[in-house]
């Protein structure tokens, strides 16, 4: 490695020290290079704190070789350390390589054991969602906006999380997300959140990172501000925006699954499947789509053989699938003869997920299969309300003699 190189490898170190809350001060750098390649590593061994970052290249008959690296991160005392070891060559032609790679292995580390939970950070307070994710324009002008008003009206200490996003598919890309808890004596605490709104390795992307930068040191200047910093992945981000901010649409992709994610279920075919339903949900929210189409598939079925026992129609056929159900509903007039093509459109997509593993992430990101999935979720659900309509029971209604008071009155 030439000196350059080893210079980059020690920045690393001192961002992971940073990174982990640690003193890079306490680090030490050991290396070895030889014609058959190189072997770096540094560390901070604290107590029951501390990291051991290792990178290391071996050349083979002069060829290009192959490079690994491998982060092991001291936690706990008494608890066995977390490590973190990839041939990383699937990299290291991207920009800020080594540093992507590292900020990957401490994200890993923290989805295992340090999990951050949205619902607690934001406690139930109204959340408003500024910005457009992943574009300069609107974002920019509305951060600065935002954050010259706070200078304004906030007193005292004002807290902002700072949440980095991290994707495999996108060469361990780092994206950044902001929420910010404003509050004034005229109006009620809530959070504005800048989802996706900057990122650290592109060049625009970078300098909207330096832009939120400045806008915070700028509220440091009046105000006692606390930065928190969590690492989540982006769609969990999106997910709970998605449930708790009326306002978040951010594509016609995701209004779907907003809709979705705000389906109460039917009240009484599904009497007794109620786990089941919110294990549904809950992978919907996860976007486990291939799970929680299997569970919806199941759901229809359980529901059409629920119709079946309360009108006590006695279903024939111990082979029973969506088709077949709705074929004899049909004929006994339970349910409208137009919904037999519904029945089969959703099954038609529903079954594959049933015995394989369809949709695959692939499939979710080819916009027309995307479609056909979320168009099958609907049905699906929309199903289940048809089926609902038949067995929940009716509230009666009172009819009340106009005019009843002067009838007495008269008497």
């Amino acid at each position: 490695m030439t000196t350059e190189q080893l210079d980059y490898f020690r920045r690393v170190a001192e961002e992971i020290a940073l990174d982990l809350g640690l003193d890079k001060r306490q680090m030490t750098v050991r290396h070895a290079e030889s014609r058959l390649g190189f072997d770096y590593t540094a560390a901070i061994l604290s107590d029951s704190s501390g990291f051991d970052f290792h990178l290391r290249k071996d050349l083979e008959n002069g060829g290009r070789g192959e490079m690994s690296a491998t982060l092991t991160i001291y936690f706990q005392e008494g608890v066995a350390p977390y490590s973190f070891h990839e041939n990383i060559d699937y990299i290291v032609d991207h920009p800020n390589f080594l540093s992507r790679w590292a900020s990957w292995a401490i994200f890993n580390f923290r989805q295992i054991h340090e999990k951050v939970s949205l619902q607690s950070l934001f406690h139930n307070v109204d959340i408003r969602v500024y910005g457009l994710p992943r574009y300069s324009y609107p974002t920019d002008g509305e951060a600065e906006i935002f954050f010259n008003g706070l200078l304004s009206t906030q007193k005292g200490k004002i807290l902002i999380y700072e949440f980095r996003h991290i994707s495999r598919e996108s060469f361990l890309y780092r994206s950044m997300s902001y929420a910010v808890c404003a509050t004034s004596k005229d109006f009620h605490t809530f959070w504005v959140v800048f989802p996706n709104c900057c990122g650290l390795d592109s060049g625009k992307a970078h300098d909207d990172y330096r832009l939120f930068a400045e806008l915070i040191e700028k509220l440091r200047s009046k105000l006692q501000v606390e930065v928190r910093r969590y690492d989540l992945e982006y769609d969990e981000l999106e997910t709970f925006l998605l449930k708790e901010s009326p306002d978040f649409f951010l594509s016609s992709r995701n209004i779907d699954l907003e809709m979705l994610l705000h389906y109460f279920g039917p009240s009484t075919v599904l009497k007794g499947s109620e786990p089941q339903f919110q294990r549904l949900m809950e992978r919907l929210e996860r976007k486990e789509y291939p799970e929680a189409l299997r569970d919806l598939r199941a759901l229809v079925q359980q529901a059409q053989e629920n119709v079946v026992k309360f009108k006590k129609l006695g279903y024939p056929d111990k082979e029973a699938d969506i088709n077949k159900l709705a074929g004899f509903l049909i004929e006994k007039k339970t349910i409208d003869g137009r919904l037999r093509a519904w029945f089969q459109a959703f099954a038609s997509v529903a079954n594959p997920a049933s015995h394989g593993d369809f949709p695959s992430k692939s499939d979710m990101e080819d916009s027309v299969l995307r479609t056909r999935v979320f168009l099958a979720f609907h049905l699906g659900v929309y199903l289940l309300d048809e089926l609902d309509e038949i067995v929940r029971p009716k509230i009666p209604i009172f009819k009340v003699p106009l005019f009843s008071g002067f009838k007495d009155q008269e008497k």
